[in-house]
């Protein structure tokens, strides 16, 4: 460890001002907020500083690297802040970049300054090293190898023995959703500009190697330092087109990974009744949908302006060819007439996206409903309409062939006959020279290219826009006010309170319906629960309980009335904020057991990866709730895969496993909602104690 470097440390309690001027520099714009510096001794927890980052409005992601991906780490996790302990109080090293061999640090005192790479990785290491660091010594130290030899010796060995210990949880900034376009995309625009310059230089190359062969064809002959010219066009046109394929690869990469962003922050934006009213058939069709945006519109779209680049080149080519102005005013009609024949796809392909979504809808639901239409339809009714659907489908699909075959056949052949025809007079009279003639059949195969390539994308382009109206909802979404916390950062991390009086959640003239019906589920309901209540709350079906479990637990807005936990509204508290104060077991048919381990499913509440006390407290409790002898089954214990794929649990398991998860959480306010109805009366019997002991507050929703 240098003293230069260790200089260049942050404390905890400077920890929000290091990521609002790292932000800063980065160009996340100018966040600001108000906070009270924490702890200076204690690392901070991810609750603080998600809340930190929300306050900042930007986004933290934790990263924990193992001691062998460290070097990679520092190289590409920038902007980041890593942690290092210093007589085990937790600083942090604030990156701004690095290269192979140095790395540009942020200062304390606001400088930027460039250190070696080693330099950093020993400072992250020095603490995991410290123990073992020693033993390798002593073990070179009878072996004859010295200088850079034993250097390079000692790091392998430090890595074999610590390559998959896992350093201290750093963390990697990122702007929100929420920014300027131009802040996510970063760079992305000098990267499109650079491509553009690129095609057009390529071009250029091409066309001068269309001329060569033209005036050589032209002339019956093709000297030897011609055709040791035309080599050379070719030979210079090759590195040209590597640069542009990786490019384009890195813009892909680039503009692919925002959309990912936007769309999940947008399906995460939307509300349970909204995706609930779309059904699980036009959702999978969505997730269909924005991977063909993904693929085709950021490669159709970006090739299609690269194509229509190559239009203009060849258009001012042909000017200076023997066909002149007739031959650029015939190119110009020629693709306008690709303009009209591209938007006849696009509405054809339109057709043809949604058709295609409502009949992978109708498939879903016929396959999630399908015992139920053995049981109870008729066997000459199983099909009711499916001929019918598969011939407008059939037919939708006829018609965009058609506009298909206009774009990949009819435009690039009949532009190659109009060419031929406008210059055949210039040919004919014989009063151009070759080199004006070879212009033009440069112009012209350059123009042929353009359009061969320019129907390919055209149609990509056509399905993309299509598929981009089943999404637009979603990244509509993410521009949605976010209920931000406005408690102070301290009370964010704050434990649950121990005390076993005083009211938990008031609420008063919660009045509540469903988009699209005038009746309201619930009207006018007060209701209270203190610390250490045990409710029961009973009634038939249809009379509003989940609706007030939803309104409880922040799922769903009130239309009118008060709701307040610890005395503060759901505005103050955040969305975030509030659920993780207040959480609820779902009815058995809207709880799920997700693919993935036991454990994964017991903790899904809880920070990912968990501690071995996490999962110590997990195996109690499913001690307590008769789980044990179902974990000891499992080859694997806590980390067998269950699911539709692994383990398979029966109705009362899965019951548990979702009382287990709820408490596992530790809020304030359990609900359960119809939780024992698949139990047997003894299993209940356990899992109602269970319960008991561990809910700080439990409300219990059951039929009566």
């Amino acid at each position: 460890m240098t003293a230069a470097v260790a200089d260049l440390l942050w404390s905890v309690d400077r920890l929000p001002e290091a990521i609002e001027q790292l932000a800063r520099r980065v160009g996340y714009g100018e966040p600001t907020g108000q906070w009270t510096a924490p702890d200076a001794s204690i690392e901070p927890s991810r609750i603080w500083m998600g809340a930190l980052a929300s306050r900042l409005e930007v986004e933290l992601e934790p990263v924990v690297p193992l001691y062998r991906e460290l070097p990679m780490v520092v190289r590409r996790a920038a902007p980041a802040l890593l942690q290092v302990r210093r007589d085990r109080v937790p600083h942090y090293l604030v990156l701004l970049g690095a290269t192979r061999s140095t790395v540009r640090l942020l200062s304390p005192d606001a400088r930027v300054i460039s250190v070696g790479t080693a330099q950093v990785l020993d400072l992250l290491r020095d603490e995991q090293q410290a123990g073992v660091a020693a033993e390798v010594d002593l073990l070179l130290a009878g072996i004859d190898v010295a200088g850079a030899a034993r250097a390079e010796v000692r790091a392998k060995l430090l890595l074999q023995r610590l390559g998959q210990r896992e350093l201290r949880t750093g963390w990697i900034l990122r702007p929100p959703p929420t920014a300027r376009l131009a802040t996510l995309l970063g760079n992305t625009p000098a990267l499109v500009l650079g491509i553009l310059a690129n095609h057009v230089l390529l071009s250029l190359v091409l066309a001068g190697s269309f001329w060569i062969l033209g005036r050589a064809s032209l002339q019956a002959h093709l000297e030897t330092g011609w055709f040791q010219g035309w080599i050379a066009v070719i030979a210079a046109a090759i590195p040209l087109r590597l640069l542009e394929v990786w490019w384009q690869g890195l813009f892909s990469m680039r503009v692919g990974g925002v959309l990912k962003q936007q769309l999940l922050a947008g399906i995460l934006k939307l509300t349970p009744d909204e995706i609930r009213l779309d059904g699980v058939g036009r959702h999978f069709g969505r997730v269909a949908e924005s991977e063909v945006v993904e693929l085709l519109a950021l490669g159709g779209g970006l090739l299609a302006v690269l194509s229509l680049v190559d239009l203009v080149i060849a258009g001012v080519i042909l000017l200076r060819g023997a066909g002149g102005g007739l031959q650029a005013t015939a190119l110009a009609i020629w693709t306008a007439l690709a303009m009209g024949l591209a938007w006849r796809h696009y509405r054809a392909q339109r057709r043809w996206s949604i058709e295609r979504i409502d009949i992978t809808h109708d498939l879903l639901e016929r396959m999630i409903g399908h015992r139920t239409r053995l049981a109870q339809l008729p066997l000459e009714r199983w099909h009711d309409g499916e001929d019918r659907r598969l011939s407008e489908y059939a037919e939708t699909s006829r018609r965009m062939d058609v506009r298909t075959m206009q774009l990949s056949a009819i435009l690039p052949g009949g532009w190659l006959v109009v060419a031929l025809l406008t210059l055949l007079p210039s040919f004919a009279l014989g009063r151009s020279p070759a080199s004006s003639l070879a212009i033009s059949v440069g112009g012209i195969l350059l123009a042929l290219r353009a359009f061969d390539e320019i129907g390919v994308y055209f149609q990509q382009l056509s399905l993309a826009a299509a598929s981009f109206e089943q999404i637009r909802e979603l990244l509509r979404a993410v521009a949605r006010p976010e209920l931000a916390s406005r408690v102070p950062l301290e009370m964010e991390t704050a434990t649950p309170s121990t005390a076993t009086s005083g009211t938990l959640i008031e609420g008063r003239g919660l009045t509540f319906r469903h988009p699209a019906r005038t009746r309201a589920v619930l009207e006018n309901c007060s209701l209270r629960i203190d610390r250490g209540d045990r409710i029961l709350l009973e009634g038939p079906s249809g009379g509003g309980k989940s609706t007030l479990v939803s309104l409880l637990t922040g799922l769903r807005t009130p239309d009118a009335g008060v709701l307040l936990l610890r005395g503060l509204d759901r505005a103050t508290f955040g969305l975030s904020g509030w659920r993780r104060r207040v959480t609820a077991a779902p009815q058995f048919h809207e709880n799920h057991v997700l693919a993935g381990s036991f454990a994964y499913n017991l903790l899904l509440g809880r920070e990912w990866p968990v501690s071995a006390g996490s999962r110590e407290e997990a195996r109690a409790l499913c001690t307590e709730l008769g789980l044990d002898e179902l974990i000891a089954k499992m080859p694997s214990g806590l980390d067998e895969m269950i699911g539709e794929t692994g383990w398979q649990l029966s109705h009362g398991e899965k019951s548990r496993l979702y009382i287990a998860r709820t408490l596992l959480q530790g809020d304030e306010l359990i609900i359960l909602d119809e939780s024992f109805a698949s139990l047997d009366p003894e299993t209940m019997g356990v899992a109602v104690r269970c319960v008991l002991k561990h809910a700080p507050a439990v409300l219990v929703v059951s039929h009566p």
